[in-house]
């Protein structure tokens, strides 16, 4: 009996330890199903169309996500781009916050940040190094403050009617970035070593055939869009990075929030609108709109103002007259333009897509902002174009003729004179713009508004801003004199 005891004993002692081992091999059996579940999809396994944890090949689906669509928001943006660095003595979010309100009544309505991510010191640039060097991106730069102070940044910009979008550094990261140790695969490499792209010698440059990364990058944006609730994103150099990342992460993103803004700095590119992108920048009109200071006829600046087959029915330009890059290492826009810059800037309102404006063009700011250093902007208590830019952002926003999107444009004027003037129509909305692209005085200059009766909302003499509404008529254009850079904003009264 008691060897059968012992015997019984022995044997539901082996079925535990065997149950016990069980349990532990089922544990961690479901250990390795859960690691697998999460890992990437990588290349090899992504089907032609399909989209799977942010892989996207080819655009070829019902999806109604993969359908190109244009915010209505869009229509009436006025993107300011804001450098946070040289806005304020303290440089932070804290700081520029202020100056919401001033941003507000000078017709804003969209804010675009330069990279708010910490930068890399690892053969960073200067004192402070290039906000283009990332260094983590889902972190904030400390110098700038911390993840709190950016989102009340946020709910202060939304609860004031802002939309606002970062800027995204795709194409390469900062050398202190974790991936660059972590995973030295995500990176393009020559003999072994990692490469910088260009010059950039203090960035590292991204490999976009690792799909491991593409998938990375992708949830680093959404995070910014679902945890922080921006608005879109600036795409840096994003000729530099496949067009099936770019399609992949507006997927991605607009699964999230439908209504999200994505620009691209590139040249207006019918492959990156296709989907992708909602504008492009008007490279064409800036380089046009430079020109007119030494004088320029009609025909060389109006081809720039068409969007044409480089942008898909739905995507616009971004119409620029200055941002960072131009003004840090060309020139501003007193050097550029002096004189000329209230029409052109008029213009760049009124031209099928939407305008820019960079920190400090409201102050007329006479200095080439430095890039790598600390250079505080001098802010004066009343900015010089700010009544003009608040004037041409409400002409903006209140007439239909001047969405985004619609491309209805027709000259008025003959190619051979410096008179320009050209008119914008959608339904019974019509916006006429009338100028002296001139430095001397046009006497007796000719022309037909195309309507009888319209009513001036804005006209600026050379020195004067104007922005009482006054009704005139197409005869008062008939046979007129101009002063040097004087124009005209004019609206058709509806039928």
């Amino acid at each position: 009996m008691k060897k059968f005891l012992a015997l019984l004993l022995a044997v539901c002692l082996i079925t535990a330890l065997a149950a016990c081992s069980s349990g532990k091999k089922d544990e961690k059996d479901e250990k390795k199903e859960e690691a697998k579940a999460n890992e990437y999809t990588m290349s090899d396994s992504v089907k032609e169309g399909s989209v799977i944890d942010g892989v996207m090949t080819d655009i070829k689906s019902d999806d109604p996500i993969l359908k190109r669509t244009t915010p209505s928001w869009l229509e009436t943006c006025v993107l300011y781009e804001v450098n946070i660095r040289q806005y304020t003595e303290e440089g932070t979010f804290a700081a520029f916050e202020k100056h919401l309100d001033r941003l507000k009544e000078t017709g804003i309505n969209t804010l675009w940040l330069m990279p708010i991510h910490p930068i890399s010191e690892t053969k960073r640039k200067g004192t402070l190094g290039s906000y283009y060097s990332v260094t983590d991106y889902k972190a904030v730069n400390p110098e700038f403050g911390t993840t709190e102070d950016f989102k009340h940044l946020m709910t202060a910009a939304h609860d004031k009617g802002f939309k606002v979008i970062l800027d995204w550094v795709a194409n390469h990261t900062g050398w202190d970035n974790a991936w660059i140790t972590e995973h030295k695969d995500w990176y393009k490499t020559d003999n072994g070593e990692i490469v910088s792209p260009y010059n950039w010698t203090d960035t590292a440059q991204l490999n976009y055939n690792n799909f491991e990364m593409r998938a990375e990058m992708i949830k680093c944006m959404q995070y910014w869009v679902e945890e922080m609730g921006v608005d879109g994103f600036r795409c840096d150099h994003a000729s530099g990075v496949p067009v099936t990342f770019w399609n992949a992460a507006t997927y991605k993103l607009k699964s999230v929030n439908s209504e999200i803004l994505m620009l691209a700095e590139a040249g207006g590119n019918a492959v990156l609108t296709k989907y992708a992108f909602d504008s492009c920048y008007n490279d064409a009109l800036y380089g046009q709109s430079k020109s007119v200071k030494s004088g320029v006829a009609v025909s060389t600046i109006k081809q720039s103002m068409q969007p044409g087959d480089l942008y898909v029915e739905g995507s616009f330009p971004m119409n620029y007259l200055d941002n960072h890059d131009k003004n840090s290492y060309e020139d501003t826009i007193v050097g550029n333009y002096g004189k000329t810059y209230e029409p052109l800037l008029a213009l760049s309102f009124l031209t099928p897509g939407m305008p820019l404006i960079y920190t400090s063009n409201e102050e007329g700011y006479d200095h080439m902002i430095e890039f790598f250093e600390k250079d505080t902007i001098k802010w004066d208590d009343k900015p010089k174009y700010a009544p003009l830019m608040a004037a041409l952002s409400k002409i903006k926003t209140e007439n239909a003729a001047l969405n985004a999107t619609n491309r209805d444009f027709k000259v008025l004027t003959k190619d051979e004179d410096y008179l320009f003037s050209f008119s914008r129509s959608k339904g019974d909305n019509t916006v006429i713009y009338v100028a002296n692209l001139y430095d001397k005085d046009l006497n007796d200059a000719a022309m037909d508004l195309g309507a009888d009766s319209v009513k001036c909302v804005l006209h600026y003499d050379g020195t004067t801003l104007d922005t009482a509404e006054t009704k005139m008529s197409n005869s008062d254009f008939a046979k007129k004199s101009y002063k040097p850079y004087e124009f005209y904003i004019l609206t058709v009264d509806a039928a």
